[in-house]
């Protein structure tokens, strides 16, 4: 019984606060990565993958990490496609690529490697519309070389 209590009582604090954050009350809504878009993205790192001779996974996020877009070329397995969406959430959360962040543990800063569920392995960049990121593209599949720039040319970067 004490627990029952416990849970509706943290769970309306919790909603509570949640509509009461700034966040609720934001006039001008934050730019969104649509799915036409997303589409667009992987079709061009479909191509640049070709061309490299590279099959690859492809995960396409939204700004928050969820996942809009994913694929596997054939014959790519199922770790690549997982491997391909922890680099693109990572990405979308830090807004770098995660080049930057695996040079940056391979250099002796392995903080990174504390938090759960993200990678710092090379292959993802963020998608921005202007300044902001507004979601991320991930890719596993060849070497971490390979799949940044497949990722790259995808954000058509």
């Amino acid at each position: 019984m004490m627990k029952t209590l416990w849970s509706r009582t943290s769970a309306a604090a919790l909603v509570a606060i949640l509509a009461a954050s700034p966040v609720c009350a934001e006039t001008s809504p934050a730019p969104m990565l649509t799915l036409a878009e997303a589409k667009s993205v992987a079709a061009r790192a479909e191509r640049a993958a070709a061309e490299k001779k590279v099959d690859v996974a492809i995960v396409i996020v939204n700004r928050e990490g969820r996942v809009i877009l994913s694929e596997r070329m054939d014959g790519v397995s199922f770790v690549n496609l997982a491997l391909a969406e922890k680099k693109a959430v990572t990405t979308a959360a830090t807004g770098v690529p995660t080049s930057i962040l695996e040079k940056a543990t391979d250099g002796g800063k392995p903080s990174f490697l504390s938090v759960p569920e993200i990678s710092v392995i090379g292959g993802a960049v963020p998608l921005l519309r202007g300044e902001r990121v507004i979601g991320g593209i991930g890719i596993s599949g060849g070497t971490t070389e390979d799949d940044e720039k497949i990722a790259t040319a995808g954000a058509g970067s």
